[in-house]
């Protein structure tokens, strides 16, 4: 059963304070600014979410683009480049899943794990490899957020939002919606999850959706004001991409006025 959170953000769960580590460039630190950035709460005492440990999911072929999507260029930088820097914006630590040759990612300095129970299993086995990596991690993180390297626009409030509704209704995962589309691999997972999707990869059943369903995960809306980019769009295409690009040109030229 797959539970549905809609409407805003408890303050409480949303307001995450995280420094700024990350190394980003001018015109994507500004896209990001224009089209993620979640108000700040004004209440004290504001609690901190668990630590977490977000998984850039690169493991895929991409046919449809051509092959390489995670170092396709947008906005003159990788993929992969921009959804790690939305990611280090939420994230105590990052990794990267793929079973490519781990020195393909060497510049971004990032463990590199592969599918568990062994490489070929899809998304699902790449999240079953980040959740296997946690114990390793230090600071006993036992979430990990998955971010897909074709899904550039992520909200800067998305891990906040989705541990706060998963901790609030008692279940290992959540996963983000927007305007009545799910988005399963925009999601957190407890590491207590593990079991249940072991399991289900053991039984041959690759669906991301059908773990989400089986933990009984959560369901956030995140909704999408006037002048913003809808979030969680997947590029897939090379057409894809040069929407997505022109969309960002335009929205950094209006904010420029």
């Amino acid at each position: 059963m797959i539970v549905a959170v809609t409407g805003k953000a408890k303050p409480s769960l949303s307001s995450r304070s995280i420094s700024a580590r990350r190394k980003t460039g001018p015109i994507v630190d500004k896209f990001l600014s224009i089209q993620t950035e979640p108000a700040v709460s004004q209440q004290p005492n504001i609690p901190v979410i668990p630590k977490v440990a977000g998984l850039i999911l690169a493991g895929g072929k991409g046919q449809r683009m051509g092959g390489n999507k995670p170092f396709r260029k947008l906005a003159g930088r990788p993929l992969i480049a921009h959804v790690i820097n939305a990611a280090s914006r939420q994230c105590d630590h990052l990794m990267i899943s793929s079973n490519e040759d781990v020195s393909l990612f060497a510049e971004f300095s990032l463990l590199v794990v592969v599918d568990k129970p062994e490489p070929g299993q899809g998304p699902l086995g790449g999240v079953l490899g980040g959740l296997s990596a946690l114990p390793a991690l230090p600071d006993g993180v036992d979430w990990l957020a998955t971010f897909p390297v074709d899904c550039p626009i992520v909200p800067d409030d998305m891990v906040g939002r989705l541990i706060g509704a998963a901790i609030d209704a008692g279940k290992p995962a959540a996963f983000a919606s927007h305007v009545g589309r799910d988005h399963f691999l925009s999601a957190v997972w407890h590491r207590d999850a593990a079991e249940i999707i072991a399991g289900q990869l053991a039984s041959d059943d690759r669906r991301v959706g059908g773990a989400l369903r089986a933990v009984g995960a959560v369901g956030v809306d995140f909704p999408v004001g006037a002048g913003q980019a809808a979030p969680f769009t997947n590029i897939n295409t090379p057409d894809d991409l040069t929407a997505v690009e022109a969309v960002l040109a335009s929205l950094i030229g209006l904010a420029d006025r």
